[in-house]
C-alpha cells in the first residue's frame, strides 16, 4: 500500500475559491491521502464549508482555531498530520490532479526527500494553460538546491509545490505573528534534505488575488521581509559558507524590494538608511557574480550610481511594464 501523505490547507476568508481547491484534492489521483482544513478564525463562511466537506468525504478533517495567521495555521496541520509525507496547499489556489502523486512518484524513483513541481501564476484576466504535463525532472544535493533557490532559478522559496517529509516539516515550523514566512522556512527544509528531485511539470496553480498581501500597497509588516532574508543570509553564513554569496544575492533582492516599495515619507527615514546601507555594502558583489539573476545585475548596476539612480531605473521599468 502506498504510504499516507498529508495535505495541508489553512483557511482565512476564501469563501470564493474554496471549493475550487478542496475539489482539486478530492480529485487526485494518489489514492491514500488526509486533506487537513485549518479554519484560521475565518469570519465568513468558510468554517461552515469545512465542516461540510469533512461530513461528505471522510479523506477530510477540520481543524478549528482563533485567527492567529498563515503560519500558525500550516502548523498546526502539521502538527496533526499523520502522513509520512507532507505538501501545503493555499485555499485560493488549486492543483493537477495527478499533483500528489506526481511528487510521491518522484520522491519514489529518485530517493530524494524532498520534490518540487512547477506552478503557473493565473489571474481573472490570463487562464489556466491546458498544456500536456511534462516529466522531465533533475536532481539535487542540498548545496546545489538552495543555490538553485537563493539565485531565484528554477526553485522558489514558496511553500507549496513541494512534497515535504512530515518528520521534517514537524522540526521545522513556521514563524508565527509575520509575513513572508515561506522565506524564512523554505530553505531550512532544503538543508535537512540530503536529495533534493524537481520535475518542469506546472502541477500547481497560483492564484493572484488583487487583494492579496503582496498586490498590497506598502504597509510596515513588509519589513517582515528583511527580518526573514537576515536570518536566512546567517543561516547560510553559518551552515553553509560556500552557498554564502548567493544568499547575498538573495538579501540584496529583497532589500530591493522593499526600499523600492518604501514611501518617502519622513517616518522611515531611519529604515531607509539602514535598508541602503546593506544594499551600498553588497551591490559590487551582486553586480560581478556571474549567478546573480539578471534584474540582480542590474539593481546592482543601478545601485552604484546611488539610490535616487536606483529609483529612476525602477520608475522607468515600471512605466515600461504598464
Amino acid at each position: 500500500m502506498k504510504p499516507l501523505i498529508s495535505v495541508v490547507v489553512p483557511v482565512y476568508r476564501v469563501q470564493e475559491y474554496l471549493s475550487r481547491c478542496v475539489l482539486s484534492l478530492q480529485s487526485q489521483t494518489y489514492p491514500n491521502l488526509e486533506i487537513i482544513l485549518v479554519d484560521d478564525g475565518s469570519p465568513d463562511r468558510c468554517g461552515e464549508m469545512c465542516d461540510t466537506f469533512a461530513a461528505q468525504d471522510a479523506r477530510i478533517r477540520t481543524i478549528h482555531q482563533m485567527n492567529r495567521g498563515l503560519s500558525a495555521a500550516r502548523n498546526a496541520g502539521t502538527m496533526d498530520a499523520k502522513g509520512e509525507y507532507i505538501t501545503f496547499v493555499d485555499s485560493d489556489d488549486w492543483v493537477h490532479p495527478e499533483y500528489v502523486e506526481r511528487l510521491w512518484e518522484l520522491a519514489e524513483r529518485t530517493g530524494a526527500e524532498l520534490t518540487v513541481c512547477g506552478n503557473q501564476k493565473v489571474s481573472a484576466e490570463k487562464d489556466v494553460t491546458a498544456d500536456e504535463v511534462e516529466n522531465r525532472f533533475f536532481c539535487l544535493n542540498r548545496q546545489d538546491a538552495l543555490a538553485e533557490m537563493l539565485y531565484q532559478g528554477r526553485i522558489e522559496t514558496n511553500a507549496w509545490g513541494k512534497l515535504y517529509l512530515t518528520r521534517h516539516a514537524k522540526e521545522c515550523l513556521y514563524p508565527e505573528g509575520r509575513l513572508f514566512e515561506d522565506l524564512a522556512t523554505t530553505y531550512r527544509f532544503f538543508a535537512m534534505a540530503e536529495k533534493i528531485a524537481v520535475c518542469d511539470a506546472a502541477l500547481y496553480y497560483y492564484w493572484q488575488r488583487p487583494d492579496s498581501i503582496m498586490a498590497r500597497k506598502f504597509e510596515p509588516r513588509r519589513f517582515d521581509e528583511l527580518v526573514s532574508a537576515d536570518e536566512m543570509y546567517h543561516f547560510i553564513q553559518m551552515r553553509f559558507p560556500e552557498q554564502e554569496p548567493a544568499a547575498c544575492c538573495r538579501r540584496f533582492s529583497c532589500y530591493c524590494q522593499v526600499l523600492l516599495m518604501l514611501p518617502a515619507e519622513e517616518s522611515y527615514r531611519q529604515k531607509r538608511r539602514e535598508i541602503w546601507t546593506v544594499l551600498k555594502n553588497s551591490r559590487l558583489r551582486v553586480l560581478k557574480d556571474p549567478r546573480a539573476r539578471r534584474k540582480n545585475r542590474i539593481a546592482a548596476l543601478l545601485a552604484c550610481g546611488g539610490e535616487w539612480m536606483l529609483r529612476l531605473g525602477w520608475m522607468i521599468h515600471s512605466e515600461k511594464m504598464e
